[in-house]
Formats: structure tokens, C-alpha cells, sequence
């Protein structure tokens, strides 16, 4: 049963990384190099999908509970960083 508390943090270790991607293709985007930047795009794209994808196969490789523990971290985690960032921008703000 202890082990069941490993999958929420698998799913925010993800969530986070998921985040951190977005956030680093996004500063780099270019309209100068619009080959680099969709590449970045759907490179970035596919190494998220590929953490999630693994994460949860992974999770219900050991069950539903264990699966639905990895999606809950991975949800809350992006729902904690969505809030974060609004709260730190003032209302009407550009992202």
C-alpha cells in the first residue's frame, strides 16, 4: 500500500517536466526561424506525450489505482502551475 504514494509524485515529476518544456519551447519560439521553431514545437510535443504516455502505461501496467494515482499527480500538477503563473501576473495581463 506504501507504494501506492510513489505514482501522484511520478505524475507531478512529469507534470512539471510537462510544464518546464512548455515554458522553455515557448521563450525560444521565433517568427525570424519558423523551421526551428516548429521543430521545437513538435519535438517538444512528442517528448511530452512520451513522458505521459510511459508514465501512465507504467501505472496501469500495476493497476487502475496505481494509473489513476500517476494521472491525478500529473492533472493537479498542471492545475498548480496554471494557477501559479496567473496569480503571479496581474488581472488583464498578457501571458
Amino acid at each position: 500500500m506504501s507504494s501506492l504514494w510513489l505514482w501522484p509524485f511520478a505524475g507531478g515529476f512529469v507534470g512539471v517536466l510537462n510544464g518546464l518544456t512548455r515554458w522553455r519551447t515557448v521563450s525560444r519560439l521565433s517568427t525570424n526561424a519558423v523551421t526551428r521553431s516548429l521543430v521545437m514545437v513538435l519535438g517538444g510535443m512528442f517528448l511530452r506525450l512520451s513522458l505521459v504516455t510511459g508514465l501512465l502505461m507504467a501505472g496501469l501496467m500495476r493497476g487502475i489505482v496505481p494509473g489513476l494515482l500517476a494521472f491525478v499527480g500529473i492533472w493537479i500538477t498542471r492545475w498548480a502551475i496554471v494557477i501559479l503563473v496567473s496569480a503571479q501576473q496581474g488581472p488583464g495581463e498578457p501571458c
